[in-house]
């Protein structure tokens, strides 16, 4: 394997960048509907129906379980599939995914519902609590599966490149959700059942609007049921998201025991200080989420298309930015009485003993959101063993650690919490470096992303000069003859990636023209694959050369050249994704 890179970092980092903020605005806004949810039940019903809140979240994970399980993995498949600009395949997985919820997720509902009351007797001894729980399980549980739907569709439309659109429709939800909390809490005293009203709208509100997105032009997906493959692809699916399920079951189990062993150990006080945390954990969680769909999107789409150089830039881009979120979010538990007061803590006592809970359970979010990161990118590397082993690990490290301290040491009670994530974040290290020691350097030693593709690649970043644009080409023409491509496919290459280049050059937003465009070329099997990504505003040259086929004015006149490349490449596209053009090509 032969591998040239001189690619900068600047495409990579507006890619991540854009959806990163897109996706923490659409968790945001859903995270804000929970949080405006907790504040209104602690003013409007008191503090009993927030404890009551972290007692129902296992239940919530448990549906949220199901549809990561039959979403999650074939998002990930998804995004490869659109790398390699296989849209049939595309459309099968969606396909597949939205009859497994509507099948699986509508069977699940029904069956919680049936068992509510017992649910709510295992959750919690005490009858205030049970009441509570079982007024919120009795509603949210006949319409969870819109949950697992709105989830599905966020993730599919994210990964086709507009993130601003799903983001869009999850604010409009939680704008219907706070309404509806507002007039079934607030006015009408429905309590803890009008929120499980508030939550439900918000996700049929998201599933509606999502769902003109995918009947527009622009959708890389159409349903499209594989027939004979249905039950193989879904298998496939949960397969993919297997590791997701896995680790929100054991979340769930894990918010289950520290909830018993706070309240052994520390009382309703201990209870009251561990819904707080889970509530910042629940809005950690925002950030943590954006970060690992960026990879699992983006991630997933440059696996498939060969791009290793471009996956290690990426997730070299994730530490950074999912540290400094969460150092954004420390600085508040950090201010006093900042936190304590919007969850009912209004005794001086329980405000002092909430914002010392808060500051040493803040020391956590670093090392517990790094490991959640690092086995993103382990899922879009597609080692499943070492995802399970890294998930599952951190969250049973945690609770064992909680454990022994409220049996020998509950004095320091907390400080388990980042005790047990730094311990296990330095053993991550330790393990990757391990792995980069035994592959004698073919692997990132803080990632393991691999450094080579199997195949030959050229990997260049160029800038908006003509100069630039005819050296690349150049060195495009000595790769593909030296990758052994016949003369014929490399003249036709080289023809179209010309003409591409210099109306890149030429035409894009001035905007970007102190940066560059990326060109990334891959060779295996015979077959050579050019992939062309710009900042500029979209332009699409394929419908640009149909325009001049049709000779329509000045505009049809000056594309006579894209005119050329359609005709010539039998198997190009072209995709404006996460901010970027993209132009693909194979011969």
């Amino acid at each position: 394997m032969e591998q040239y890179q001189s690619r900068n970092t600047f495409l990579v980092s507006r890619a991540f960048k854009g959806y990163v903020l897109a996706s923490v605005l659409t968790s945001a806004a859903i995270q804000t509907a929970s949080t405006f949810d907790a504040v209104i039940l602690a003013q409007c019903v008191g503090a009993e129906a927030v404890s009551a809140s972290s007692i129902i979240m296992p239940v919530e994970i448990a549906f949220s379980c199901v549809g990561l399980l039959l979403a999650y993995g074939a998002n990930a498949m998804v995004a490869r599939a659109l790398g390699r600009h296989d849209r049939e395949e595309a459309s099968a997985v969606f396909s597949t995914t939205i009859a497994s919820i509507l099948i699986v997720g509508g069977f699940f509902c029904l069956l919680m519902y049936s068992f509510c009351p017992a649910i709510a007797r295992f959750l919690t001894d005490d009858e205030t609590l049970y009441t509570l729980t079982y007024d919120y399980l009795s509603v949210y549980t006949l319409g969870a599966w819109l949950d697992m739907l709105a989830t599905a569709f966020c993730l599919f439309v994210a990964t086709d490149g507009q993130p601003k659109f799903a983001t869009q429709a999850a604010i409009i939800g939680v704008v219907v959700n706070i309404v509806s909390d507002i007039v079934t809490i607030g006015m009408l005293g429905w309590g803890v059942k009008g929120s499980a009203v508030g939550f439900l709208l918000q996700y049929a509100v998201c599933v509606v609007l999502l769902g003109f997105y995918f009947r527009s032009p622009k959708c890389s997906y159409s349903l499209r049921l594989p027939g004979r493959r249905l039950w193989q692809m879904m298998s496939q699916n949960m397969k993919e998201g297997l590791a997701v399920f896995i680790n929100n079951i054991l979340i769930a189990a894990s918010i289950f025991i520290i909830n018993v062993i706070s309240y052994n150990a520390l009382g309703e006080g201990g209870l009251f200080c561990w819904s707080v945390c889970l509530q910042v954990l629940m809005v950690a969680a925002v950030a943590i989420n954006a970060v690992m769909e960026g990879l699992m999107a983006i991630g997933g789409v440059m696996v498939g298309e060969h791009d290793l150089r471009g996956l290690g830039i990426l997730a070299k881009k994730s530490l950074p930015a999912i540290c400094t979120l969460m150092l954004l979010l420390i600085i508040p538990m950090w201010i006093p009485d900042c936190c304590a007061t919007l969850f009912g803590a209004d005794d001086p006592s329980m405000m002092d003993e909430v914002n010392h809970v808060l500051r040493i359970f803040s020391l956590m979010l670093i090392p517990f959101s790094l490991t959640l990161v690092l086995a993103a990118i382990y899922q879009v590397l597609e080692l499943a063993k070492l995802n399970v082993v890294v998930t599952v690990g951190q969250l049973v490290v945690m609770v064992l650690t909680l454990w022994l301290l409220s049996a020998y040491a509950p004095d320091y009670f907390w400080w388990g919490f980042p005790l047990s994530a730094f311990l296990f974040v330095v053993g991550q290290f330790v393990n990757s470096y391990i792995a980069y020691l035994k592959t004698h350097g073919a692997l990132s030693p803080l990632t393991l992303v691999p450094y080579s593709t199997g195949g030959r690649s050229l990997d260049c970043s160029v800038r908006y000069q003509s100069d630039d644009v005819f050296s690349v080409l150049h060195q495009l023409d000595d790769f593909l003859k030296q990758s052994g491509i016949n003369p014929s496919s490399t003249f036709k290459l080289n023809l179209c990636c010309e003409e591409l280049m210099t109306n890149i050059s030429n035409h894009s937003s001035g905007r970007v023209t102190h940066h560059s465009f990326d060109l990334y070329a891959y060779v295996d099997d015979g077959t050579a694959y050019v992939t062309l990504k710009d900042a500029g505003r979209p332009f699409n040259p394929l419908l640009a050369g149909k325009m001049a086929d049709s000779h329509i004015g000045q505009e049809g006149y000056q594309h006579l050249g894209l005119r050329l490349v359609n005709s010539i490449i039998d198997d190009i596209s072209y995709q404006y994704m996460y901010g970027l053009n993209v132009v693909f090509l194979k011969a």
